[in-house]
């Protein structure tokens, strides 16, 4: 992944790219939670997509957040 074109902010559409980038590929010793977690990780992306509200937005970018720190600790 190369680096960002700018400072990533609440919502920003390239940030949660990057983020989708760096949690889909790992593997960890605990995979069945990790797929949990991945499902959950699939589905916020797709309401963070599909929402056109800026608030919507930014909470699905911030639940993102918390799974991909749930996903490191794997």
């Amino acid at each position: 992944m190369g680096r960002h074109s700018h400072k990533f902010t609440v919502a920003d559409d390239e940030a949660v790219l990057a983020l989708m980038e760096k949690l889909v590929g790992g593997k960890g010793p605990h995979q069945a939670r990790r797929e949990t977690l991945l499902r959950a990780l699939d589905d916020a992306s797709r309401h963070y997509r599909d929402s056109d509200q800026r608030v919507r937005r930014a909470f699905f970018h911030g639940l993102l957040t918390g799974y991909a720190v749930a996903l490191k600790l794997c």
